[in-house]
C-alpha cells in the first residue's frame, strides 16, 4: 500500500469510501471530508453536522486501514463504536487504530 495525499490504488479508494460510507451512514446529513495527515500517518474525516456538536475528527490510522478489507471496513468501526465516541467525543479527535479507539485533544 500507498498511503499518501493521493490513494494509489483501487483497494485504497475502496477502503476510503468504506469509512466514508459508515460515517454516512451514521451522519446521513453531515457533511464528510477526508485529508492525508503525513505526520500521523493516518487519514482524517472530518465529520461537519449542523447540530451542536459541529465538528468531528476521526483520525484514523494507515495500520487500521490496512488491516481490514473493504467490505469488513464497516463492521470493524461498528465494533469500536466510532460513531458513538465521536458524537461524544466534544472538541476532541477520535483515534482509530488498530489497537482500539481513543479520544484526544485536538
Amino acid at each position: 500500500m500507498a498511503w499518501g495525499p493521493d490513494a494509489n490504488t483501487e483497494e485504497e479508494l475502496e477502503k476510503l469510501a468504506a469509512v466514508r460510507g459508515y460515517l454516512q451512514g451514521q451522519f446521513p446529513r453531515a457533511s464528510i471530508r477526508n485529508s492525508y495527515d503525513a505526520d500521523r500517518m493516518a487519514q482524517v474525516f472530518r465529520v461537519e453536522t449542523d447540530d451542536a456538536g459541529g465538528l468531528r475528527d476521526a483520525v484514523v490510522s494507515t495500520e487500521f486501514l490496512e488491516e481490514y478489507p473493504p467490505e469488513k471496513m464497516g463492521k470493524a468501526l461498528t465494533g469500536l463504536r466510532v460513531a458513538e465516541h465521536l458524537r461524544s467525543a466534544k472538541g476532541k479527535e477520535v483515534l482509530v487504530t488498530s489497537w482500539g479507539v481513543e479520544e484526544k485533544e485536538g
